[in-house]
């Protein structure tokens, strides 16, 4: 399957650096979902996750000579939005900080831990948890989790190593419990 998902990713970037429109919307219509879920959960903003998503693939197409053909696609996506990502907040906290200036100037898996609990409040609590996270853990468990990304590609992705990826998912696991059964629910694996 991953093979298969390979080669046809290819044939799409082919088609796309021919200059085949069906190239690049091939890969745009078949990753945008994944990536633009990832650029929700980062941020917590819709419109701000669809500007995101714009800039990934605005990026992919500007870089696409830069493509490592030895990584998946979606990999090296999820890197370019990841490095949007970093910039967005590194912007908004510059912002922030020149507000605050002006400002004082001016003056897993779970087992069914509560029968009763109904799978979307389950998925709340998850979500509100997953929103505690640490940024770092937070990036490591979506794309993990989300994005299926290999932990050999979180670490080039996040450009640390491959044992920091799985130490920073260790730890979203346990404060993602830890989180839970502050709210009640135990039995979290």
């Amino acid at each position: 399957m991953q093979q298969n998902q390979t080669s046809d990713d290819q044939h799409l970037f082919d088609l796309w650096l021919k200059g085949d429109p069906q190239g690049f919307s091939g890969l745009y219509d078949k990753y945008k979902n994944r990536v633009f879920g990832f650029l929700v959960r980062m941020t917590g903003d819709r419109e701000i996750a669809e500007d995101l998503l714009q800039e990934t693939f605005l990026a992919a197409l500007r870089n696409a000579d830069q493509f490592d053909r030895s990584r998946s696609f979606l990999s090296w996506l999820f890197g370019i939005a990841h490095k949007r990502t970093i910039d967005f907040f590194r912007h908004a906290k510059v912002e922030t900080e020149h507000k605050s200036d002006a400002e004082t100037a001016v003056g897993s898996k779970i087992d069914a831990p509560d029968q009763q609990l109904s799978d979307q409040n389950l998925r709340a609590l998850i979500n509100e948890a997953v929103e505690t996270l640490d940024p770092l853990q937070r990036e490591v468990f979506l794309l993990r989790e989300l994005g299926g990304v290999p932990f050999k590609e979180i670490a080039k992705i996040m450009d640390c190593p491959i044992n920091t990826a799985l130490g920073r998912m260790r730890l979203a696991l346990k404060n993602i419990r830890k989180e839970l059964k502050k709210r009640g629910i135990d039995g979290v694996q």
